[in-house]
């Protein structure tokens, strides 16, 4: 019998190329093809149709199991929500960080940061659609709000991480704290990813990052002057 994976599990993010793909899929335990056939259901049918009207059985029939398998492996919807947040929260900070290698520069970082975040507006926006959604259900729910919270916190430390390690010398940015601008990104491109859901004929939207960009330059030359004449 296949191991029941706890609550938080980590499933391993999906692959994005054929190869990689098929690489994945055959290292995986039957047990383990089947959990994340699980995620990948959930993860489309929240996109889809939204937290509140998906049911497990009619994510387990998208996954092509019994809903059986589906509680053996997360138990709850709840349980569900929070294995896909898990996963992808850890998806996105492996592709970032692959993003960052090899960037010496806070300017470097801070750029390839909001690029990576339009980058997933583009080739991936269910999954900004999905954090929308779950965002949506923390609004009503005392444990879910918890765990969202916790997600973006983790999210906005995992950036902060990512970046000190390449500039370790670097705690603040025109007096606020590398924490609080990588939360300020996240936000702004969440909330940048909202507006081009309500609005997708508006062009103007999506520049909404390139001002990010310009932003965040400009308040690390401002820094580094002040620095400099101190």
């Amino acid at each position: 019998m296949a191991r029941k994976l706890s609550r938080g599990s980590k499933v391993p993010p999906r692959q994005t190329t054929s190869r990689a793909s098929t690489s994945h899929a055959a290292a995986l335990t039957k047990g383990e093809a089947t959990a994340e056939r699980i995620l990948d259901a959930a993860f489309t049918s929240i996109a889809t149709r939204g937290c509140g009207a998906v049911t497990l059985r009619g994510i387990a029939d998208e996954a092509g199991v019994v809903l059986s398998q589906l509680s053996y492996y997360y138990g709850n919807k709840d349980s569900l929500f929070s294995a896909v947040m898990t996963r992808m929260q850890s998806g996105y900070i492996a592709a970032l960080s692959e993003r960052l290698q090899g960037l010496v520069s806070l300017e470097a970082q801070i750029i390839a940061l909001i690029d990576y975040n339009e980058a997933i507006l583009n080739d991936s926006p269910d999954t900004y659609r999905n954090f929308l959604e779950f965002s949506n259900v923390a609004m009503t729910s005392a444990p879910f709000q918890a765990e969202v919270a916790d997600f973006t916190s983790q999210l906005a430390t995992m950036i902060e991480n990512c970046i000190s390690n390449y500039e370790p010398k670097t705690t603040s940015v025109a007096g606020f704290p590398v924490a609080a601008l990588a939360r300020f990104i996240l936000s702004a491109s969440f909330g940048i990813a909202l507006q081009c859901f309500l609005n997708p004929q508006n062009e103007d939207v999506r520049k909404g990052f390139a001002i990010l960009k310009v932003t965040a330059v400009q308040l690390i030359a401002e820094d580094r002057a002040k620095q400099l004449k101190g």
